[in-house]
């Protein structure tokens, strides 16, 4: 139902970058094509380090770039596959991104004074990676503790 609700809220010809679990990948590809949008891109992150360890070294991060209507083209666009993931040691929240990572998605696929809308806001670094980027955050968070946290580092 989330991401019904994302989809109805964005406006036409914009995108929607998703952090996802690869174990829950079905799950997360089901609702999306449900909601109505359009995969256009998937972004990997390398990692100096594991995050887990079993049958393999888990040393990514992932997320699909979803589509609603046809997006204007950058002028520069990023690589689908970054090396600059930094550790952030998950201090304010379990899967905490670095802020580094999120600025220059938000630079090259929103437009300066754009809104940036994290649903599943957390320690709120997306929200912080926006307000860096000159863009309008605004973050959703069921757990009050991680918006108190957000809020915190937007101040």
């Amino acid at each position: 139902p989330a991401f019904r609700e994302i989809y109805r809220l964005m406006k036409p010809d914009t995108l929607c970058i998703s952090f996802y679990d690869w174990t829950a990948s079905e799950a997360f590809l089901a609702a999306w094509t449900a909601a109505g949008f359009r995969r256009v891109g998937h972004l990997a992150f390398c990692k100096p380090y594991a995050s887990r360890s079993r049958l393999f070294r888990s040393m990514h991060e992932c997320a699909y770039v979803l589509a609603k209507g046809n997006p204007p083209l950058p002028a520069h666009p990023v690589s689908d596959v970054s090396s600059a993931w930094a550790y952030t040691g998950n201090g304010l929240h379990p899967t905490q991104k670095p802020v580094e990572v999120l600025e220059p998605l938000i630079r090259t696929y929103c437009r300066p004074g754009g809104l940036v809308l994290d649903p599943f806001c957390g320690s709120g670094s997306t929200l912080v990676a926006a307000a860096h980027c000159g863009r309008r955050p605004l973050g959703i968070e069921l757990d009050g503790d991680h918006v108190k946290t957000a809020r915190q580092r937007l101040l």
